[in-house]
């Protein structure tokens, strides 16, 4: 009897229907064992090692998993299992788990590692028939990522508490860099006016250019940039509008017609489907990613964490077949090669359908349908020959105006590779013009609002990152991997050093305050531990560990020392400061002194400008001269209750009436201050009024009522509402107390007979 161990219960079901009874599927749930989080060896951020050898921790159970392997290990005892096969992931962190796991079941007669790209029959019987033993390089490479990550985690996130900060982390704080300096560069930027004149004839867009680069009064935004199409002279705009409303045409002067081709795309990497997605779609990556990886799971796609655009050549020929059946075999193209990059990594495929003849599987949701589709097109789409185009540019005059108009169009001759999207793209144009528009044509403009448009504007600050284009950005300056891209973004907003401001991610107060206050202290001379020089040297060493072109133990202790130069660096700065945290408290202590008592203990001195330690004597000297006063509360606190009073529609009396109060200076802060009362009763307000439902929330109502066979009218009934739009959010919400009705009513499976 086999014992095969997986990852996730969704792989473990597929996986089962291929292998049949004799073969046991098990799932992992993820890592089961990694380093320390709790007693004395959980404090530690790093551990010693003898030279030439990584440390040696002791690995502690992750949550949940103890009794969760124990008990497969009693089942395969019972099943008197011969051979254990271990089938994690097939990249860094799933070869980390299948270490752990080779190292638990050690006691059976034989474990081996499979590993596969696709969960289908056939992946799953060759992986079988290759099986071999954990890549020890692998291994290692996981680990020195896991001490370099808790030797910064720990450390110098402890030093950024003195910022009253969460934490830093080794690629976090670079990625984070850049959207702080996206936020300077927008709070820098100055605006320049300008006029512009736009019209539209026969669909296409006209706009009038207004000067040549080396004219004097040529229109150039702040940092010098040209535009033809823009003027600082509104009498020309003015002259050129006039003009326009009055003769309703333009006359062409010149008609240029050129024909171009559009090669296909390469398959998908991650960093390219998580662009692509979030650009159609709008998607956050943590939500392509959760898509991509149930479509995986399900064995519709490949394994969706790569960097490589290399494909299997079987995929290829059943591509090809495809491709031949619908649109016939002159569509077959040469395919788009593969050229690896350096910083590739190249351990598995593209991400592609398993199947590429099926355009669309069955027993997928709609979410799922628009992701398999893009994937399925993008491959599809890469095997065809390239689309053929037409272009053609044209210049026009009006008159009673001196300045030309340009505009352009573009139409399809040829779809090639573009038809393997027919299904998810609008269709373009597929001929000129009409009527033909060439030389002295005399083009009536369209008859519509605001044709012609004299617009008066001035230049807008760069837009922020969308959470897809930072992804693209870390791809490009190498700090990353295709496992971490969506989970660096979310500590990012986890942590509140960035919020998700309609698809943008705008860096807050303390995102601001880690990057440009807290980061600066570990940099030294040439040496920077955050700059994405540094991060993606890092990642490239832990690549070089996997391939044994560098040796473990040297790429730890080399960081090591690095780190420790840093930090001790940093400690020694921080003391030369009084820090955040200090000038807050110091700041509420002094506000219970008077004036002249203040200016007693300062002696005249500017108190932050002293050093850390003066800062400390001070406060201690406040805190006897206040001892027994109540200290105010801390702006945090009273921007809270602010805001919760207004989501509650509260005015300020009627707030700090719950506390007996009349006014927010009146509060006192400290734990068991009024402003901590207050925010406790303000919370609890706002839990019990009535709200929508979340997504996540009506989803979890839907699948319950779905379990206990409910329609949506008899599930409402249940709470006295009639559908589950009525539903109200919130933990006082009926949505929240039809659940718990529904999960007393969703029949309880009945246990395994032994």
């Amino acid at each position: 009897m086999d014992l095969v161990i997986v990852e996730s219960g969704a792989k473990a079901k597929t996986i089962q229907k291929y292998l049949g009874k004799n073969v046991i599927v098990r799932a992992s749930n993820g890592h089961v064992q990694d380093l320390p989080n709790s007693g004395k060896e959980g404090s530690k951020a790093v551990w010693p090692n003898k030279k030439s050898q990584l440390p040696e921790p002791s690995w502690s159970w992750t949550p949940r998993s103890e009794n969760h392997i124990k008990r497969i290990l009693s089942d395969s005892r019972r099943k008197k299992v011969e051979r254990v096969l271990i089938a994690t992931d097939p990249d860094r962190e799933g070869e980390f788990i299948a270490w752990r796991l080779a190292e638990l079941f050690s006691e059976f007669r034989e474990i081996k590692r499979i590993t596969f790209n696709e969960i289908t029959k056939d992946a799953i019987r060759q992986a079988l028939n290759s099986a071999g033993v954990v890549d020890s390089k692998m291994v290692d490479a996981a680990k020195v990522r896991r001490f370099m990550d808790r030797l910064i985690g720990y450390r110098a996130s402890r030093f950024s508490r003195s910022w009253n900060l969460s934490s830093m982390g080794r690629v976090q704080t670079p990625a984070l860099g850049f959207v702080v300096k996206k936020e300077h560069e927008i709070a820098n930027f100055i605006s320049t006016p300008y006029w512009a004149l736009q019209a539209t004839a026969q669909g296409i867009d006209f706009r009038a250019k207004f000067h040549e680069k080396n004219d004097d009064d040529a229109w150039r935004d702040s940092k010098g940039k040209f535009d033809s199409h823009r003027t600082n002279v509104s009498d020309l705009a003015s002259k050129g509008f006039s003009s326009l409303s009055k003769n309703g045409s333009i006359k062409v002067s010149k008609v240029s017609l050129k024909s171009y081709k559009r090669s296909p795309k390469a398959p998908f990497t991650t960093d390219t489907l998580l662009q692509t997605a979030g650009s159609r779609y709008s998607w956050k990556p943590s939500n392509t990613m959760r898509l991509a990886q149930g479509l995986y799971e399900a064995g519709h796609i490949t394994y969706m964490r790569t960097d490589s655009t290399r494909t299997s050549s079987s995929s290829r020929q059943v591509a090809k077949e495809k491709i031949t059946e619908v649109w016939g075999a002159d569509q077959v193209g040469k395919g788009v090669v593969y050229a690896k990059k350096s910083s590739d990594q190249d351990a598995h495929e593209a991400i592609r359908p398993t199947n590429p003849s099926v355009e669309l599987p069955s027993g997928i949701d709609s979410s799922q349908a628009k992701l398999y589709r893009l994937i399925w097109a993008r491959f599809i789409g890469s095997q065809m020959i390239n689309s053929e185009w037409s272009s053609m540019k044209i210049e026009a005059l009006t008159e009673g105006f001196p300045k030309p108009f340009d505009g352009d169009t573009k139409w399809r001759t040829s779809p090639g590779w573009e038809s393997a999207f027919e299904k998810i793209d609008k269709k373009p144009l597929t001929s000129p013009p009409k009527p033909e528009i060439k030389e002295n044509s005399i083009i009536s403009l369209d008859d519509k609002d605001d044709n012609p448009n004299l617009i008066e504007d001035e230049t807008k600050p760069p837009s922020r990152y969308t959470q897809h284009g930072l992804v693209a950005l870390m791809k490009s300056e190498g700090i990353g991997r295709p496992s971490t891209y969506a989970a660096t973004i979310k500590k990012l907003l986890d942590r509140k050093y960035c919020s998700d401001d309609r698809g943008r991610l705008k860096a807050t107060s303390n995102g601001i305050t880690l990057w440009d206050e807290v980061s600066p202290f570990y940099k030294q001379e040439d040496k920077n531990l955050f700059s994405t020089d540094f991060t993606s040297e890092m990642e490239s060493d832990l690549d070089k560990i996997e391939t044994g072109s560098r040796d473990a133990a040297e790429v730890w202790e080399t960081f090591l020392n690095y780190f420790r130069e840093l930090h001790d660096n940093a400690l020694k700065k921080k003391k030369e400061f009084p820090t955040k945290r200090q000038i807050q408290f110091y700041e509420r202590l002094a506000s219970l002194v008077s004036s002249d008592k203040l200016e007693e203990m300062l002696q005249g001195n500017d108190p932050l400008k002293y050093n850390s330690e003066m800062m400390g004597e001070l406060i201690d000297s406040l805190m006897k001269e206040t001892e027994g006063m109540s200290l105010p509360p801390t702006a945090k606190q009273v921007s809270f209750i602010k805001s919760l009073a207004e989501n509650l529609e509260m005015n300020e009396s009627q707030a700090c009436g719950l506390v007996s109060i009349s006014s927010f200076e009146e509060l006192s802060g400290g734990k068991s201050g009024s402003a901590s009362t207050l925010i406790g009763k303000l919370k609890d307000l706002s839990d019990s009024k009535p709200r929508p439902t979340s997504v996540k929330q009506m989803n979890f109502v839907k699948n319950l009522a779905n379990k206990a066979e409910l329609d949506e009218e008899s599930a409402c009934k249940l709470v006295e509402v009639s559908a589950y739009s009525e539903l109200s959010g919130g933990r006082s919400g009926t949505a929240s107390k039809l659940i718990s009705i529904l999960q007393k009513k969703v029949p309880k499976k009945a246990p395994k007979k032994k």
